[in-house]
């Protein structure tokens, strides 16, 4: 049976509450099928949701040349021919190397303080994204693939609070094909990013050989994906949510963190991890570095170290265990656990 995508997406901004009346959302267009569609789906719902306002915001990384300024051309004029406001910034990224991070990572970076930027100047409150069910497929498998912690697992967020804004997807449940599908059919024009087909990022391997590979065996595998990591969300929220009343448990002090060997020691295994996280991440380690190998050589710390026993963690962070305490801090710092 035929799915209308309109009806799919209105029924996820209802399930997850993404907006409001009187909210003002910027809609991140790239002039690809799936921002395209997003557009033409908020403006088609703006009088229905009680929108304020849609804003169209568009970024040209400068990765395409030629090829990205059209599709910028593109975005400004559908955000004409619909009257909408139009933000627009481009930077080059081509050769420039932040590290530790990917040409990824870095582009990610870029664009979401470019969408703070544009919703500032726009005075939107919700920032619109096109990810799709496939996004959150090939995230789930890619992370699967490389290791990953149930945080990880989890994905893309249909919505997340982010300071004084809130970040939405309202496709999350809608697969391209029924994008590209319905664009076709209503004749919409879209643009296709050449580089989405090039082996040399792993998303595309995963997107091109991978997954048509493993849906031989099950043709729904993206939907079993995105299910899979649905229902991990709602374990890890409570995870997040009891946290927050331990969270004061981790200290900083003298350059480094630490924690109480009776504070962390009672907590449940899944708690530890978290507060392993938060720690790590406090002293100004590498979180998105942590292996289950890490997680098992500090539990061995916890509970079978001794004093003067430590690990090392990604970043240049050392974990070192005194009579009463575990201490995180970088190497060739002071050493908390005397």
């Amino acid at each position: 049976m035929k799915r209308n995508p309109f009806e799919i997406a209105l029924k996820t901004i209802r399930n997850y509450e993404m907006v409001r009346p009187g909210d003002v959302v910027l809609a991140a267009v790239s002039g690809g099928p799936d921002s395209i569609f997003l557009l033409h789906l908020l403006v088609g719902l703006k009088r229905k949701l009680g929108i304020r306002d849609v804003v169209v915001c568009n970024l040209d990384h400068g990765l395409r040349g030629e090829e990205s300024a059209r599709d910028s051309r593109l975005v400004k004029e559908y955000a004409s021919r619909l009257g909408l406001a139009f933000v627009h910034r481009k930077v080059s990224l081509k050769g420039r190397k932040v590290k530790p991070l990917s040409t990824e990572e870095l582009a990610r970076q870029v664009r979401y303080d470019f969408f703070n930027y544009a919703a500032a100047k726009s005075s939107a409150n919700v920032i619109a994204t096109g990810h799709t069910l496939d996004d959150q497929a090939e995230t789930v498998l890619m992370r699967l693939v490389k290791g990953a912690s149930l945080q990880g697992i989890v994905g893309i967020s249909p919505g997340r609070e982010e300071g004084d804004l809130k970040i939405i997807r309202p496709l999350i449940e809608i697969e391209k094909d029924e994008i590209v599908t319905y664009l076709d059919g209503s004749g919409i024009r879209y643009r296709i990013d050449s580089t989405n087909r090039e082996p040399i990022y792993f998303r595309n391997i995963v997107r091109s050989e991978i997954m048509p590979f493993l849906e031989r065996y099950n043709p729904r595998l993206k939907r079993v994906l995105f299910n899979l990591a649905e229902h991990l969300r709602e374990d890890f929220e409570f995870i997040r949510d009891e946290k927050k009343r331990v969270l004061d448990i981790v200290r900083r002090k003298r350059g480094g963190v630490e924690i109480k060997l009776t504070d962390i020691i009672v907590q449940p295994k899944a708690m530890q991890k978290e507060l392993l996280r938060d720690s790590l991440e406090k002293a100004g380690g590498e979180v998105k570095k942590l292996s289950f190998r890490h997680w098992k050589e500090v539990e061995a710390l916890i509970k079978y170290g001794r004093r003067g026993n430590s690990i090392d963690l990604p970043g240049n962070i050392r974990a070192s265990r005194s009579d009463n305490l575990i201490s995180f801090y970088r190497r060739g710092g002071n050493n908390l656990a005397r």
